[in-house]
C-alpha cells in the first residue's frame, strides 16, 4: 500500500522533460557544488534553492539539494527533494543506488518505495514525454515505440523513411553490443530511462539547433539530461547520436564519465559502416572522410601523438581544431578495430577507469604496445590506410545521373541527361536513392563509397522513394566523364 500510494504521489507531479532550449550556463551552480563537494552541507543547501528558483529545470541542482539536506540531518526535506527531482525530469536512479552520501535516506518509505518502483516510474515519464512530442510536432509527426531499445520515436520522416531509420539504428545496435556494450535485459528491475529520438523537418532541425546555441551546421546532438537525441538525417548522424545515447545508458550506470576522445571517437566509429555478414550487426567501420583527414593531418606533420589525444579535456578537445580532433579520435577507434583490439580497449577503460580516466593506459593495455612503439604501429596503420572516396572521379563507376543532398532519407536525383540508363531503367528527377545493392545511401559519401566498389558496366538495384512509393531499378553504370 505505502509503495502504491507513493509511486502515484510521484507520477502525480511529473511533467514531461522540457523541449530542447538553450543551454543554462552552469556559472551559477558552480558555488554551490563547490560546497557539497566541501561537506558544507547547510550551506550548500540554501545555495541549491536559491539557484532553483531562477532554473528550476536544473537537474544536477535539484539532486545536489538532495544530497545537501540529507547529509545535513533533513532526511524527509531530502525525500521531499527528491521527488520534486523526479517529478522536473530526474530518472538517474542509478546514481542513488551508487551514492553513498543518501545513506540517511534509504530508510525512509518514499525512497524505497521509489526504487521499487523504478520502472513504473520509468514508463510514467516515457507516457509523458510522448504525450509532449505528439503536442509540440503535431499530427504531422510519426511516433513510435522500440521496447527493447527503450525509445520513443518522433519522426517528420514518411512511415517508410522511418523504417530506415529505425535499421539503422537496429545495426548499430547489434555491432555495439557485439564489440562494447551487454545487451539490455528485458527482466532487469533496474532498465535504463527512455530516450526520445526527435528526427524534425529539416527547417525545424536548424530552429531547435539555433535555440540550443549548437549551430546550423551540426548534424545532431544528444543531450543526456532531457534524455534527448534530435537528428538531421537518418545516416551518419543519427548514427553517431545512438551510439551516445548507448555509451551514456553504461556511464550512468558505472557513474564514470569518459573522456571525448572516446566518446567522439566512437560515436565518429559509427558514421561510416560498411556491410559485413560475419560481423556484428551485419555491419563494420570503414575509411572515411574523417580517416582522410587524419591521414593529410600526419602527412604535414600536424598529427598529435596518442598521449596528447588522450589528455585533452573537454573544452581543448572542441574548440581548438575540433574537426582535426574528431578525425583523429575516430581513426585511432579505426585502428583498434582492424586490429581486433577495440573490444578489449573499451573493457579495460571501464575496469581501470578509477585508475586512469584518460583511457591512455587501456590504449596501452589493449594493444601490447606503449610510448613511442604505440604511435608508430598507429602511423605505420594510418599511411597504409586506403584513402576514402569523398566525390566521384573520372572513370569510376556513375548511375548517370546528377544527385543533391536531398533532406536527410538520401540523395535526390536532380538531372538525368537523355540517353541514361537511369531513365531507362525507370528513375525519375527528384527520386530519393535510399540504397544500391541494399547497401543504405543516406548522404553523398554514402553513395560515392558504394559506387567506388562498383565498376562501369556493372548492373545494381537502386532503391529509391518516389513520394510515399518505394521502387527499385536496375540500372547499369556507366563511366563518370567528370562533368
Amino acid at each position: 500500500m505505502i509503495r502504491r500510494v507513493a509511486i502515484a504521489a510521484v507520477c502525480a507531479m511529473m511533467w514531461p522533460a522540457p523541449p530542447a532550449t538553450a543551454q543554462t550556463a552552469p556559472e551559477w551552480r558552480a558555488p554551490a557544488d563547490d560546497l557539497l563537494a566541501q561537506g558544507r552541507w547547510v550551506q550548500a543547501a540554501d545555495a541549491y534553492r536559491a539557484g532553483l528558483g531562477s532554473h528550476p529545470n536544473d537537474l544536477e541542482a535539484r539532486y545536489g539539494l538532495v544530497v545537501a539536506l540529507a547529509q545535513s540531518g533533513e532526511p524527509d526535506a531530502a525525500v521531499e527533494a527528491l521527488v520534486a527531482a523526479i517529478g522536473s525530469g530526474f530518472v538517474d536512479f542509478h546514481r542513488l543506488l551508487r551514492d553513498s552520501r543518501l545513506a540517511p535516506i534509504r530508510d525512509r518509505p518514499q525512497y524505497r518505495a521509489i526504487l521499487a518502483g523504478w520502472r513504473e516510474l520509468l514508463d510514467a515519464r516515457a507516457e509523458r514525454n510522448e504525450a509532449a512530442l505528439r503536442r509540440l510536432f503535431g499530427a504531422g509527426h510519426v511516433v513510435e515505440r522500440d521496447a527493447r531499445l527503450r525509445l520513443i520515436y518522433s519522426s517528420a520522416w514518411r512511415t517508410e523513411s522511418l523504417a530506415l531509420a529505425r535499421r539503422e539504428i537496429d545495426a548499430v545496435a547489434g555491432w555495439a553490443f557485439g564489440t562494447l556494450f551487454d545487451e539490455p535485459d528485458p527482466g532487469d528491475p533496474h532498465p535504463d530511462p527512455w530516450v526520445s529520438v526527435i528526427l524534425p523537418t529539416p527547417e525545424r532541425f536548424t530552429q531547435m539547433m539555433m535555440a540550443l546555441g549548437a549551430g546550423a551546421n551540426v548534424g545532431g546532438i544528444y543531450d543526456q539530461d532531457r534524455l534527448q537525441l534530435i537528428g538531421r538525417d537518418i545516416g551518419p548522424s543519427l548514427r553517431h547520436e545512438f551510439l551516445h545515447v548507448l555509451h551514456w545508458r553504461l556511464l550512468a550506470r558505472t557513474g564514470q564519465r569518459h573522456p571525448d576522445w572516446i566518446m567522439e571517437g566512437l560515436g565518429a566509429l559509427v558514421e561510416d559502416l560498411d556491410p559485413d555478414p560475419d560481423a556484428p550487426g551485419g555491419v563494420r567501420p570503414a575509411p572515411s572522410w574523417r580517416t582522410n583527414i587524419a591521414k593529410q593531418l600526419m602527412k604535414v606533420g600536424a598529427l598529435p601523438r596518442l598521449d596528447e589525444l588522450a589528455a585533452m579535456d573537454r573544452e581543448t578537445f572542441r574548440t581548438r581544431r575540433p574537426n582535426a580532433n574528431y578525425a583523429v579520435a575516430r581513426a585511432v577507434m579505426l585502428f583498434l578495430d582492424q586490429r581486433g583490439e577495440l573490444a578489449p580497449f573499451f573493457r579495460r577503460c571501464v575496469e581501470s577507469y578509477d585508475a586512469d580516466p584518460s583511457g591512455l593506459a587501456a590504449l596501452r593495455d589493449a594493444t601490447g604496445l606503449g610510448g613511442p612503439a604505440l604511435d608508430e604501429a598507429f602511423r605505420a596503420w594510418l599511411a597504409d590506410l586506403p584513402e576514402a572516396p569523398e566525390e566521384l572521379a573520372p572513370g569510376m563507376a556513375s548511375l548517370g545521373v546528377t544527385v543533391g543532398a536531398g533532406r536527410g532519407d538520401g540523395p535526390v536525383i536532380e538531372e538525368i541527361p537523355p540517353g541514361s540508363p537511369a531513365r531507362g531503367a525507370g528513375l525519375r528527377l527528384g527520386d530519393v536513392i535510399l540504397a544500391v545493392d541494399g547497401r543504405s545511401t543516406r548522404t553523398i559519401l554514402d553513395l560515392v563509397r558504394v559506387l567506388s566498389q562498383r565498376s562501369p558496366g556493372q548492373a545494381v538495384t537502386v532503391t529509391a522513394r518516389r513520394g510515399r512509393r518505394v521502387l527499385d531499378a536496375r540500372v547499369t553504370l556507366v563511366e563518370f566523364d567528370g562533368g
